[in-house]
């Protein structure tokens, strides 16, 4: 059971039209030139075509040169050959001596005198006559030797002498390395000698607000607090007239001090923009008014109108022909074991929906497909007593067989799937 694989989607009619029964193929459709025996182009005409000219090992030529060839033999080469010679290896091989030759070319060597001052995988020699004293050159040392002194550290950080201890503990003197050095010891707070009128080890500088409680809460409720709102304040009637008058009122015309004029509570001044029923207005300026006809879609929508380039059909039973390859291959069998370099889908890979919502039991490694493989009756088994669910003999083979009813028609009889198996345990489970 293991190469049985489910339709996800079945009783699903194939789109288009099977051409199977003509010997065609997605092969033969994309070279026809070689499963089909047409005419090719003109020997007269190929020299025009972009295709002949781009071909590997011919030269890019004009096509009206293109025939305007020279008559040489097809192995002739221009160009002057060149005189055969000594190669550059010989040349530099044929100065290697060896044997008695070059144990007299050393000794002829040995007169010059680069060959005596520099002779090979030795020193420079520059005939220096020195004196006897360093004639042992291995022992010898040039310079005046180093007296030892004081140390290096002890001279930056004299505490460390012991001569200087008890200068260092003198008050006076760690006030005079604080004055010319900064030696502050670590943490210790920079003194200026200042006179203060207060502790300044106790006083707190700077303005402190007056603590409040429970600041948030009377924020959030300022209607609580007291003195929250302005106090009303009674004035004079003719201070507020004469602000009624002075001042513009909110959603009410300015008082310019004339008195209401007689006209009705709903009177709205100025011209009526719409006239004689004629409802044009700036909508409608902007969307027109169209009929039926002009709002249906172009005639050429969806289509493809460059020449050439047209999917028209010579023979009247191509019509509804469909070309080249499905996207979900389901004409051709799943392999068993499938190469990693294989990305041909066979329909058994997840939707755009599986990838966006992806199921529970996906971390886990489960994929729908897992649930709906048919099983035999004893992998059912084995598989639902692990997660709890254990059933005695006579009450599982009825949801067994309640199972197989859910199964498509053209599973074998005697298997079912996890899920078909589970829609029985929802129906049956309860039951005695």
């Amino acid at each position: 059971m293991r190469n049985f694989r489910q339709d996800p989607i079945p009783n699903i009619r194939t789109a288009g039209v099977n051409t199977g029964g003509r010997g065609e193929s997605a092969a033969s459709c994309l070279k026809p030139d070689i499963f089909y025996n047409e005419p090719s182009t003109p020997e007269h005409i190929k020299k025009y075509r972009k295709t002949f000219q781009n071909q590997p090992g011919i030269k890019q030529v004009h096509p009206g040169v293109f025939d305007d060839r020279l008559q040489v033999p097809e192995n002739f080469s221009f160009g002057q050959k060149t005189q055969k010679g000594d190669h550059v290896d010989t040349v530099i091989k044929a100065q290697n001596i060896q044997g008695l030759a070059a144990r007299f070319n050393d000794i002829k060597e040995q007169n010059y005198a680069s060959q005596i001052r520099e002779p090979l995988a030795k020193g420079y020699e520059r005939g220096y006559q020195w004196p006897n004293q360093i004639q042992n050159k291995e022992n010898f040392n040039f310079g005046v030797p180093t007296l030892s002194s004081e140390n290096a550290k002890d001279v930056l950080y004299p505490k460390r002498n012991a001569q200087l201890n008890n200068w260092m503990e003198d008050d006076e003197a760690q006030q005079l390395y604080k004055k010319t050095h900064g030696n502050y010891n670590p943490g210790e707070q920079k003194e200026r000698d200042y006179i203060w009128p207060v502790d300044k080890n106790k006083m707190r500088f700077g303005y402190a607000e007056e603590k409040v409680l429970n600041g948030a809460a009377n924020a959030v409720h300022h209607e609580r607090i007291d003195q929250g709102f302005p106090k009303t304040v009674i004035v004079k009637k003719t201070v507020e007239d004469m602000k009624a008058v002075s001042q513009d009122q909110l959603g009410k015309p300015r008082n310019l001090g004339q008195g209401r004029p007689p006209i009705p509570q709903d009177f709205v001044f100025g011209i009526r923009n719409l006239q004689n029923n004629d409802t044009w207005n700036a909508a409608k300026c902007l969307h027109g008014e169209q009929n039926y006809r002009q709002l249906q879609p172009d005639a050429d929508l969806g289509k493809c109108t460059k020449l050439g380039t047209r999917n028209q059909v010579r023979k009247p039973e191509d019509t509804n022909r469909v070309f080249g390859c499905p996207t979900i291959r389901t004409d051709i069998p799943t392999r068993e074991k499938r190469s990693v370099a294989d990305y041909t889908n066979y329909g058994d890979e997840p939707e755009a929906i599986d990838l966006l919502f992806p199921q529970t039991f996906t971390e886990m490694g489960i994929t729908e497909y897992d649930f709906q493989l048919p099983r035999g009756k004893e992998d059912i088994r084995v598989l639902f007593e692990r997660i709890g669910f254990s059933y005695k003999v006579g009450k599982f083979n009825a949801m067994y067989n309640r199972a197989k009813q859910y199964m498509p028609y053209e599973v074998p009889s005697d298997y079912v799937s996890v899920r078909a198996f589970m829609m029985a345990v929802n129906e049956m489970h309860e039951q005695d």
